[in-house]
């Protein structure tokens, strides 16, 4: 679920130069700074825990309890609104059983074959890494294309 952190005064409200993170046990939030000054946080919960998460005052306790810092920066009414008038999304992985088309002339990449939840820039790293993976197949296969993606499978 996304919240918004606004500006103060037309400045950051955190420093601007790092990737908050508030890790918990079983949930977390990571907020990245925006270019008008606010910072764009997303909340990471288990469903059970955003189901419970229906009323103001259970809204309200739990980040008194968890994230009390979230809460001064964002605002007990904001933090109740958002949460309240956004529905929370499962997050899931995406796994493809082949990333090469069947005429080997296509292949499938990154988040497009296997996407990520979002955590640390996952997705990103692994779209490197597969990267480098073909481009060491290619290296094998001097560099022919569809003999390389075939392997590369």
């Amino acid at each position: 679920m996304e919240i918004d952190i606004p500006s103060r005064d037309d400045q950051f409200a955190m420093p601007e130069n790092y990737l908050h993170i508030w890790p918990r046990h079983k949930f977390v939030i990571i907020a990245s700074p925006n270019q008008d000054k606010s910072f764009n946080a997303t909340l990471i919960l288990p469903m059970s825990i955003f189901n419970s998460l229906s009323k103001s005052e259970e809204i309200l306790q739990f980040f008194q309890q968890y994230f009390p810092d979230v809460l001064s920066f964002v605002g007990s009414d904001n933090i109740i609104k958002t949460l309240l008038s956004s529905k929370p999304r499962s997050l899931i992985t995406i796994k493809c059983s082949t990333y090469v088309s069947s005429t080997g002339d296509m292949l499938l990449m990154g988040d497009a074959a296997h996407s990520i939840a979002p955590f640390y820039a996952q997705g990103m790293n692994a779209a490197f890494e597969d990267c480098l993976v073909l481009f060491e197949t290619l290296k094998q296969t001097n560099f022919d294309i569809q003999k390389a993606f075939i392997a590369y499978k």
